[in-house]
């Protein structure tokens, strides 16, 4: 429990790290000689100073009749698309809550296989237009899952997920001057996908990436593979928000933390498959 402990601690160091260099950014933006008819200087003004508190303090509280350290008060800014620190909390929240379900679905379903898939397109400078290029081309892979689910017509190999969570992260080449745009998915299958047919299919909706990447994940106790996927939305977080803030001085508003797709008819548990945001 003290190692645990310790190492939540460094997280959270990590994390506040992180809100600190945010932050800095931040005050650059603001010109305090435009005396408040500056947009974009009132909105770093705004967010930095809301930066500048969080994390300040963690009340931790020792509950040793039952060998437990728990997070009892902290004070935090609700900037969540802005801040690494509301993120991660976000994220370790979600983490805890979809964790818990899905091992309730494999303890039920224990046919069902886990596995990991990345879906990408090609590079580019523009991260907007990466951005928006990327989650047009999703929805339309979604578009085509429904339809097939609601009517029985366009089959893909897409189609054979029968629950699944995803998150977008998106990572830049200092070389090239180029992001690397991809979307991870953790999903339960009944029977496995053909890999060059999925890449076929996305390659049609994408006309630029044949880039499709499936693999089997070992359950793992800890949950450790799935943990990585919730976690590595906070970890891009910080560039992608500076990046946005460059460029058009205000966060990245479309930009949504997760999104889940609850299980479709787990024999008696009656999911619907709904996107829905957290």
């Amino acid at each position: 429990k003290a190692d645990q402990h310790r190492d939540r601690i460094t997280r959270f160091g990590i994390l506040k790290h992180r809100s600190k260099l945010q932050e800095q950014y931040l005050w650059t933006q603001v010109d305090f000689k435009s005396e408040g008819e500056d947009d974009l200087s009132n909105k770093a003004l705004k967010a930095a100073t809301k930066l500048k508190g969080c994390g300040q303090f963690l009340l931790f509280r020792n509950y040793y009749t039952i060998d437990q350290i728990k997070l009892e008060k902290f004070h935090v800014c609700g900037q969540h698309l802005l801040c690494p620190m509301c993120a991660g909390i976000r994220a370790a929240r979600s983490m805890s809550r979809y964790i818990q379900r899905i091992e309730e679905l494999m303890r039920q379903n224990r046919h069902l296989k886990p596995v990991l898939i990345t879906l990408t397109v090609k590079n580019g400078e523009d991260l907007q237009e990466r951005f928006d290029h990327l989650t047009r081309s999703f929805k339309t892979l979604l578009a085509r899952y429904r339809d097939y689910k609601k009517k029985g017509r366009g089959f893909n190999q897409f189609c054979k997920i029968d629950g699944a969570f995803y998150t977008t992260e998106y990572t830049y080449n200092d070389k090239t001057k180029q992001w690397h745009p991809h979307i991870h998915i953790f999903a339960l299958l009944n029977e496995w996908i053909d890999q060059e047919e999925l890449a076929e299919t996305w390659h049609d909706i994408t006309l630029d990436s044949y880039i499709v990447d499936i693999r089997r994940v070992k359950k793992k106790p800890k949950n450790t593979v799935i943990a990585k996927l919730l976690q590595r939305f906070v970890s891009t977080l910080l560039s992608l928000a500076i990046c946005h803030w460059r460029t058009h001085g205000k966060p990245f508003s479309r930009l949504q933390s997760l999104y889940f797709v609850a299980r479709q008819s787990i024999r008696n548990m009656g999911f619907f498959i709904v996107f829905f945001k957290m």
